[in-house]
Parts: structure tokens; sequence; C-alpha cells
């Protein structure tokens, strides 16, 4: 149970730190492309772990197995790569209560991935957290329809594929395991993520200076590639693999959350009731993720039946 718990409070973390850092790159995003934002933060995540790898882990780049770096790639081309490329394209043709309805369903996409496709038994507390995290996320993203908004099906079927790569990228990083220890494997998705993200950003360099980055977005860049690349990758792979594919799905939905959170506290952004009711249920799924509710239903019909 304690290891369970620590898994759940890494992986937690890390997508806490996740959302929390949405406010504080959105200036620096606005004005460096997208590809040039990721190759910079990824290359600078990597740079950052390299040394740690080979102090802390003693890991030996030269003999890391293909199979490992088979399974490196898999991961930071889903998360890094098609993720993010499918929700681009798809919130460029959507509408933003359209995009995080359908985005807040990656919880429930994992565990439709997991007990289908992967033979998981459907527990009851899988099931029960998977849904308040959905509804947290909905109610978080209510509000009054936006004048011109429209969606259109190309759009919709972005955001589906962005959903649905999200999900399996989380679930193949749960079932998975590579021999790489988490500093490790945190280095190796950063690597394979900015050489898969190389050639988008090499097409934006054709219109786009690097000369043109401040020091202020250089700050922030240095920032990004430290905390959200490379300490959320080490957080996730200490976590990932000691809780069940649904509770890591589940936690996804602390991103909007904690984007809310950081907001508020560092930005002067307010909270609203529903952005109040909305945290307060996705406590609740946390707790009923590593719930045995049906054990504890089984126990109390065989204390009524005594």
């Amino acid at each position: 149970m304690l290891e369970k718990l620590s898994g759940l409070i890494c992986v937690a973390l890390c997508f806490i730190i996740m959302g929390a850092s949405y406010p504080v790159a959105k200036e620096a995003m606005d004005s460096i492309p997208t590809w040039t934002f990721a190759f910079i933060t990824l290359v600078i995540g990597f740079i950052f772990l390299l040394p740690l790898t080979i102090i802390k882990e003693k890991t030996n780049w030269r003999r890391i197995s293909l199979r490992d770096w088979l399974i490196v790639s898999i991961l930071s081309f889903l998360g890094a790569v098609l993720y993010t490329v499918f929700l681009l394209y798809g919130l460029a043709s959507t509408t933003a209560l359209t995009a995080s309805v359908i985005t807040s369903a990656a919880p429930a996409a994992v565990l439709v991935i997991a007990v289908v496709f992967l033979g998981d038994k459907l527990r009851l507390n899988a099931a029960v957290s998977v849904v308040l995290a959905v509804i947290s996320v909905v109610i978080m993203t209510l509000q009054p329809a936006q004048p011109g908004g429209h969606n259109t099906t190309g759009g919709l079927i972005f955001l589906m594929l962005s959903t649905l790569v999200n999900a399996l990228n989380l679930v193949i990083a749960n079932k998975i395991h590579a021999s790489l220890k988490p500093l490790t494997m945190s280095a190796g998705v950063c690597l394979t993520g900015a050489i898969f993200s190389l050639p988008l950003a090499l097409h934006e360099w054709q219109t786009y200076h690097l000369s043109s980055i401040t020091h202020g977005e250089i700050g922030i860049m240095i920032y990004y590639g430290v905390v959200v690349w490379a300490l959320t990758y080490i957080l996730f792979f200490m976590g990932v693999h000691k809780i069940s594919a649904a509770s890591v799905g589940m936690c996804v939905a602390l991103i909007p959350v904690a984007a809310m959170l950081s907001g508020a506290l560092f930005f002067g952004e307010s909270i609203k009731l529903r952005d109040a009711v909305a945290t307060l249920i996705i406590v609740l799924s946390i707790i009923f993720s590593e719930l045995d509710l049906g054990a504890m239903l089984n126990k109390k019909r065989r204390h009524r039946s005594a």
C-alpha cells in the first residue's frame, strides 16, 4: 500500500507541475514558435539530466539496448510529438469548451484501453475515480459560449486523436518496463523528443530567427526544460509502474486544476465557485483511485449476512 501511495504521489506531482507551469510558459510560447520552443526546452532537459544519469545511475549510454531505445522512442514520439501535433491542429478549429471536454476524456480512454485491449480487470474504484475526474474537468470548463466559435469535423477528429495518443502513451508507460532507471529514462525521452521535434523546428526557422529570443524567454525555457521536462519525467517514471493504468490516467485531470491554482496565486486570476467544486471532485477521484470499493462492499454484505 505504501508503494502504491508513493507512486500515486509521484505521478500526481508530475501532472501538478505540468499544469502549474502552463501560465508560466504561456507568454514565451505566444512569441516563440511551438516546435522551436519544444526542441530547445527538450535539449535543455537532456543536458541537465545527462550528468545526473552518469553520476547517480552510472549509465553507460553506449550499452543501452535497442529494446530500451525503442520503448523510449515510442514514449517520446507519442507523448511529445504526435500528441502535440494533433492537439494544436484540433485547437485551431474547435471551440475552447469542446476542446476541454474532449481532452478531459483521457482518464476514461486509458481505462478503456487497459480493460478492452490489455485484459485489465474493471474495478469499481477505477471506474468511479475516472468518472469523477472527467466530471471535474467538464465542470471547470463550463462557461458561456463565445460568439463566433465553431467546431469543424477535422478539428474534432484531431482532438480525439490527441486524446487517444495521450492515453496510449500513458498505458504503454505503465505496462511496458524498460531496464533503464528513472533519470536515464527521462533523459532518453528528452533526447529522442528533441530529435523528433528538430525537423519541425527547422521548418519554423525558415521564417523565425533564434536571435529574436529575449533574455526573459531564455530564462523561461531553462525553467521549462529543467522543471517541466526533466523533473516531471523523473517523477513520472518513479511512480508510473507502482500504480494502475486507471490511476495514471486519472492524474491527468490534475493539470487544469494546477493551472487554475497557479493562475490565481501568481497571476491574479479569480477562482470561481465551479473551479472550487471541480477541485474537490478531483481530490475525491484521487482517493477513490486506490480504494478497493469492491472488497469493501463485499465485506459489508458478509457482515450483514452474518
